[in-house]
């Protein structure tokens, strides 16, 4: 989980009093973050493209930079130390994730501000165009919305905490920037209107972030740049690339990849161009309101952009109107094992930077910014309510109920039959619950008959049948194994999944254990350890011939019980050993040890 260092003098001073790290710690944590440690981090400046680099005062200085790649052979200049907090991150509270968001938390459960905090956005004169392309299947990243900030000038401190908050969002909300990314210039250097449209891979050049004296094409910047190798994934299926374009012909970026050097945000710069784009609407709005709110928080203003589409319809980003959800004083006492009425609930949320009305009948209408993109059910609202009383004031008491824990039927049964088969000098594997059709189906001399369940649309296509059985597993740890000495025992617990049109799910999971024996007697040892495992496990059953094209004629039987087949042991058919590169006899077995239904 990745970590950031706050700043205990700037944190102090968004608070408006000054604080010990020991004391902002403790607040945090009441606050429901978590502190890594405290301490000294010193900033180092980047000798290619400045931006500054953070360290801990006791690990060495960086000598390659996080942000454009540049590696030196001497470590970076030192540019000052400060006393900081590190947090890991919460993904669930992304407005937590720097010095203005903090801030603003705390002012609240310090009872130093309370209520909803309002952020106007102005009108403002900026206008996007977007191109049907961004949409198009070769090139989707088809949403985007944008904001003008005004700020005092940034210094280098500035410059990099916004860097920094930025890279933590693109990890919060946008998944590493796959759902949403986040672009910042300097707006004075750009051309108006911009356009979001699409370019294919060598049909221009720019200089990336980084690198202000090497063009490059999109296609060079995925295969040569630092970041480009790295994100270069996020486009590996597109015939044509996102652009960000001013009136001029500027590039300002190339989502989600890398910005360009021409518009690079600078120490001094006042008047911000932020984008946000991605493949989910709603991730990348709430990545635009969670950022501008919290530098509106540090004291910036905020205008709007105007988005025209292609459709010709337009609107106006951010949107920043909070939310509202409606709860029960009652329902919020049973989750918390409290007994507050209306007015001491309503209170709780206002420290927590809510706000509320009263609905009546012991209901609250509360009302929710539109950076807490957290908040999808009444009992998120709980867990504020819970944060604001303070987990150290909530009294543990038991439960009225008493039960007593016990593991269920089918993991006795599982634990014997590890127990025992350990016992009889197997070693356990864990293999995949999704299989391939060929190793599945075709190396076991079968084809699959239509009862077995089908993935509908798989991550890997080739992985797309649930196993309906666990001898494949089995035998590819064989085939896996097959440079070492024979004998070898190895045995798998865990389910097989079938159809099973009258259940809820369509299908039925069991409980199964199977053993692969190579090396040794064939059926004879096969059966010798069914029939151990048999007993051990208490089970009356009968042994039945059986024929399946997977086993040798004749060395194969069923098992039943009550005159039901619930396993089976044999000898593998030599045709199905080349398959698996197998070189000496494997005697197997499986059996049903519980059946769940789905």
């Amino acid at each position: 989980m990745p970590v950031i260092a706050i700043s205990r003098r700037q944190l102090s001073t968004c608070l408006g009093q000054e604080c010990s790290l020991e004391e902002l710690a403790d607040y945090l944590e009441q606050l429901g973050c978590d502190v890594d440690e405290v301490g000294d981090s010193s900033s180092y400046r980047c000798s290619r493209c400045s931006m500054l680099q953070e360290r801990l005062s006791r690990e060495e200085p960086p000598t390659r930079c996080e942000d454009c790649g540049f590696e030196g052979e001497v470590p970076f200049e030192l540019v000052g130390s400060e006393e900081t907090i590190k947090l890991d991150l919460l993904p669930a509270r992304p407005d937590l994730f720097d010095v203005g968001g903090l801030s603003r938390a705390l002012r609240g459960y310090l009872g130093i501000s309370r209520g909803l905090p309002e952020y106007p956005v102005e009108a403002g004169s900026v206008e996007v165009e977007i191109d049907a392309s961004v949409a198009d299947a070769t090139s989707f990243r088809p949403h985007i919305a944008c904001a003008v900030v005004e700020c005092a000038p940034l210094d280098a401190a500035a410059l990099k905490d916004l860097m920094k908050f930025q890279e933590s969002l693109h990890w919060g909300i946008g998944r590493n920037r796959k759902l949403a990314s986040i672009g910042v210039y300097d707006l004075e250097g750009l051309q108006l209107p911009i356009r979001y449209t699409t370019v294919g891979p060598a049909e221009l050049r720019f200089c990336p972030l980084g690198h202000p004296d090497q063009p490059m094409t999109p296609e060079e910047i995925l295969e040569q740049h630092a970041k480009g190798k790295v994100y270069a994934h996020l486009l590996s299926d597109h015939a044509r690339y996102p652009l960000l374009i001013d009136a001029a012909g500027q590039v300002l970026s190339m989502p989600p990849i890398i910005n360009s050097e021409e518009t690079r945000v600078r120490e001094g710069n006042t008047r911000l161009f932020v984008d946000v784009t991605g493949i989910t609407a709603d991730d990348v709005a709430r990545t635009l309101h969670t950022l501008v709110s919290s530098l509106a928080e540090l004291g910036a203003q905020l205008r709007s952009v105007t988005m025209r589409r292609a459709d010709g319809s337009h609107e106006l980003t951010p949107q920043l109107q909070p939310g509202s959800a409606e709860i029960e004083v009652s329902e919020a006492n049973r989750w918390l094992g409290l007994d507050l009425d209306t007015e001491a609930a309503g209170a709780l949320l206002e420290k927590m930077r809510l706000s509320y009305e009263d609905s009546g009948a012991g209901r609250l209408r509360v009302h929710y910014p539109a950076y807490r993109g957290d908040v999808k059910h009444q009992v998120d609202i709980f867990e504020d309510m819970a944060i604001g009383y303070g987990y150290r004031n909530l009294i543990p008491d038991l439960v009225e109920a008493q039960t007593l824990g016990q593991a269920r039927p089918e993991e006795v049964l599982k634990d014997r039959a590890r127990e025992v088969l350990l016992g009889l000098g197997c070693h356990e594997i864990l293999s995949l619950l999704l299989t391939t059709s060929s190793h599945h189906f075709s190396r076991l001399r079968c084809e699959p008959q239509g009862q077995e369940v089908e993935v509908a649309n798989p991550k890997i296509q080739e992985l797309r049948y649930l196993r309906g059985h666990l001898l494949s597993g089995l035998l590819e740890t064989l085939e896996k194994n097959k440079g070492r000495p024979a004998p070898q025992r190895y045995f798998e617990i865990g389910p097989s999944f079938h159809l099973y049109p009258e259940g809820e799910t369509g299908t039925r999971e069991e409980v199964r254990v199977a053993f692969a024996l190579l090396g040794s007697g064939g059926f004879a040892d096969a059966r010798g350890v069914m029939d151990a495992l048999l007993w051990e496990l208490g089970l009356d059953v009968e042994y039945q011939a059986d024929e399946h094209v997977t086993f040798i004629p004749g060395r194969l039987a069923c098992i039943r019980q009550n005159g039901e087949v619930v396993g089976r042991v044999g000898e593998i058919h030599p045709e199905v050993l080349n398959n698996f590169n197998i070189r000496h006899s494997v005697g197997v077995g499986e059996l049903r040890l519980a059946r769940l239904f789905g």
